[in-house]
């Protein structure tokens, strides 16, 4: 089966394709939450045949509730769908979600049509911010290859694994695939002041003759003078898990040290797949130097 996720967010709509090995039909759940004051929206499909050449059908008569539950309050909300068939459904109004806050996600529909409505449901808990002091692009020389790194000055909290992620748009082009994605961990880091850190490399356009076609398909390249938006993220460790899931499911398994990839990892209920998420955002920006 190919799952296609398309996550709508404040910056981007974001399309990922993903093959399984599933051969029936299930529903794909794709949503996250963010600290930021929007109408918060979850995807509803169907997965598509392995086979098929279209995209997911959209699930356009779905009951979609969302719950967010901390100390003091508790809140629900019945999402509705921004336009008539798209699967899009959003909060009724802008929700600024908080760290530390539990969200629960509730959809309801007969996805197999035998007139009793099944529920999926998923819960997380939105991690504490990752604070970014500094943020720049340098160029470094690699052996023949010229490297633009993104570096940020951050303080990793103590006493805990902690996962980061990130997105971004080059010159206002955002990178929305999820293979496409900033990940990484604190495992060397926990609980240090970093300065500088390197958490990503982008090659020098200049340099893309260097790769086969087929690599630089799949590559993004810099230029001196681009600029760059990232929006970082402090995210649980089952949502980095997905993202590496997915990355790897996108690059295919190398038979020298394995078999063929297992299916991507997910947290929705009752054998659906996709992911719902929350994290804080944020937004950094450079511009790589010449």
């Amino acid at each position: 089966t190919a799952l296609f996720f398309m996550a709508v967010t404040n910056s981007c709509t974001e399309d990922t394709t993903i093959n399984t090995t599933d051969s029936a039909y299930i529903p794909v759940i794709y949503g996250t939450i963010t600290d930021q004051n929007i109408r918060q929206q979850i995807q509803i499909s169907s997965s598509s045949g392995y086979f098929d050449k279209e995209q997911n059908k959209s699930i356009s008569n779905a009951v979609v509730t969302l719950s967010e539950d901390s100390s003091v309050i508790s809140h629900s909300y019945v999402l509705t769908q921004d336009s008539v068939g798209s699967g899009i459904y959003l909060t009724p109004h802008p929700v600024m979600g908080k760290p530390g806050w539990t969200y629960k996600l509730s959809v309801l529909m007969d996805f197999n049509n035998d007139g009793t409505a099944e529920e999926y449901t998923a819960t997380c808990t939105m991690p504490e911010k990752l604070k970014v002091d500094s943020f720049n692009v340098t160029k470094k020389e690699v052996g023949e290859y010229t490297l633009f790194s993104l570096n940020i000055s951050a303080q990793d909290q103590k006493d805990e694994e902690n996962y980061y992620f990130g997105k971004y748009a080059i010159n206002g082009v955002w990178y929305n695939k999820i293979s496409k994605y900033i990940a990484f961990d604190d495992m060397s880091l926990n609980g240090q002041y970093v300065r500088n850190l390197s958490v990503w490399n982008f090659e020098d356009i200049k340099d893309k003759s260097k790769f086969s076609d087929d690599d630089a398909k799949d590559m993004v390249f810099m230029s001196s003078g681009d600029s760059i938006v990232v929006e970082f993220s402090n995210i649980s460790k089952d949502y980095f898990d997905f993202i590496n899931d997915c990355t790897a499911q996108k690059d295919g398994s190398n038979p020298m040290f394995g078999g063929p990839p297992a299916n991507i990892s997910t947290n929705i209920s009752n054998g659906a797949r996709g992911f719902f998420t929350a994290y804080a955002v944020s937004i950094v920006g450079g511009k790589a130097p010449e």
